[in-house]
């Protein structure tokens, strides 16, 4: 979800060129200091080599199968190997007996500054209230959300995301959230604002932006641009994006009006309600899906449109997971994952006119367009792909990066028993309290179901203490909590 720039905007000169109509299912959801350990820098656990033994190892790489018991070896933050058993004597070995070894989880659409707003928004009109708190906003503030957001989704397992910056004012907020995500270690896409408050975003605050993540990046951050509510400045900023090389570019829906201009590197959001028309250009366009099962049901806008996709021709490499918004809730890719199957499976029995039919369900044996793997696919190499980073990571393919994580099923809402199916077990049943042990770019984040290299305990009250002194500056009423 979205606040759009400037009330100003130019969203029906854009939606003219293909009929206002097509696009009114969507458009209506978009509406008009430190807290780190101090010996973390950006290396949480240093690892040289690292030798992942005996778990089950689900690469999500085509023409790669499922090893029931397997070894994933790793070194200088690339995968070297995959296979039955590895020896490598002098590596770090981490023992995966009842675990899942995996590429770690991606996601492509993701308001991370917002993060602060948790238990102050209920619902979709709370939320775009609550944009009212931006102008009070330091840029302070700015780094510690993007630093509490991070911290949890890798937490949950999360090695990649796309920080949708919408919320920037200048180029000292962005470098406040760049700086976040550095430190945290997470891998990123930072989409900077293509348009503030009206006024494009200079080149040069853009080529400032690309020469700090060079510089500080740690070859884990990427730059796109969001061009949510830029009207006529719209054009020209995509020629802006494209001549500096972004991607990805990004806004809620509105550059479908602009189908000659228009391409896979671009990434349509949300879409509860599409109607075949843009999906089919959607299709045609190859351009990338991020579904937001999270936030779209809870605000009441409707179901990720899963089966409208896929049955109207998008590939599935081109739709995926995305968090949206962690003010309103959780960053868990396997509750979303699970929407995403669950949302696949009412709209294919409506398609069928079988809703509420279990029994009619069950014999029509219908054959589902969506499933577990699916899922798994879903929130990990289609969202890299998405992402434009899919020859990096997304998979566990030797001479990727080594962005892994281990799920534990020997947990009370899983079963570690033999000749079960792990995507069944992931998307059914996982939860974020299953990670056990992150790694992104080779530096283990997580170990022992404990984030290494924070103080977390410290991140937390950091972002609660923001939070109050946001609400502060702008003597924000206090809430009424009996509600």
């Amino acid at each position: 979800m979205c606040k759009l720039h400037a009330p100003n905007l130019t969203r029906r000169r854009a939606l003219t060129a293909m009929g206002a109509t097509l696009f009114t299912p969507f458009i209506a959801s978009s509406l008009s200091g430190s807290a780190f350990a101090a010996d973390n820098g950006s290396e949480a656990e240093p690892s040289g080599e690292i030798l992942i033994r005996g778990g089950y190892v689900l690469p999500v790489e085509p023409g790669m199968k499922d090893l029931v018991k397997g070894d994933v070896h790793i070194r200088n933050g690339v995968i070297i190997d995959v296979a039955e058993r590895i020896d490598a004597p002098n590596a770090e070995v981490i023992d995966a007996t009842n675990m899942i070894v995996m590429p770690g989880f991606v996601d492509t659409h993701w308001h991370m500054w917002n993060s602060l707003w948790r238990g102050i928004a209920d619902d979709a009109t709370d939320y775009f209230h609550r944009h009212e708190l931006l102008p009070y906003y330091s840029v302070d503030d700015h780094r510690t959300a993007v630093q509490y957001a991070a911290l949890e989704g890798i937490n949950a397992g999360i090695t990649t995301c796309h920080n949708w910056a919408h919320g920037l004012r200048d180029y000292n907020d962005a470098q406040a959230e760049l700086e976040a995500l550095a430190e945290t270690g997470i891998r990123a896409k930072f989409s900077y604002a293509g348009v503030i408050g009206g006024v494009p975003t200079p080149v040069a605050d853009l080529r400032r932006t690309q020469d700090w993540i060079a510089t500080n990046g740690h070859g884990r951050l990427g730059l796109g641009m969001e061009m949510e509510g830029a009207g006529e400045h719209f054009a020209p900023q995509v020629k802006v994006a494209r001549d500096l090389g972004l991607r990805p570019i990004t806004d809620h829906g509105s550059f479908l009006g602009f189908p000659d201009l228009i391409g896979p590197e671009f990434i349509f959001t949300h879409g509860a309600g599409i109607a075949p028309e843009a999906v089919a250009l959607i299709a045609q366009k190859k351009i990338g899906v991020a579904l937001c099962p999270s936030t779209d049901p809870m605000i009441g806008s409707g179901l990720p449109p899963v089966y409208a996709l896929l049955s109207g021709g998008v590939s599935l490499d081109n739709i995926s997971f995305s968090v949206d918004v962690t003010s309103q809730a959780p960053a868990d890719p396997f509750a979303g994952l699970r929407t995403l199957v669950n949302s696949g499976r009412i709209q294919q029995a409506e398609a069928n006119k079988l809703t509420g039919n279990m029994m009619g369900i069950v014999g029509a044996g219908l054959k589902w367009i969506f499933g577990y793997r699916d899922a798994i696919h879903e929130g990990t190499l289609s969202v890299a792909h998405v992402l434009g980073l899919d020859d990096q990571v997304g998979s566990l393919k030797p001479g990727k990066r080594a962005d892994v994580i281990l799920v534990r099923t020997d947990a009370p809402n899983m079963l570690p028993a033999a000749n079960t199916n792990p995507t069944y077990q992931l998307v059914q049943h996982g939860e974020p309290a299953n990670v056990d042990t992150v790694i992104i770019d080779g530096i283990i984040r997580k170990r022992a179901g404990k984030l290494t290299g924070f103080d977390v305990a410290a991140v937390i009250q950091q972002a609660a203490e923001a939070q109050m002194d946001i609400r502060r500056r702008a003597n924000m009423p206090a809430l009424d909590t009996a509600l």
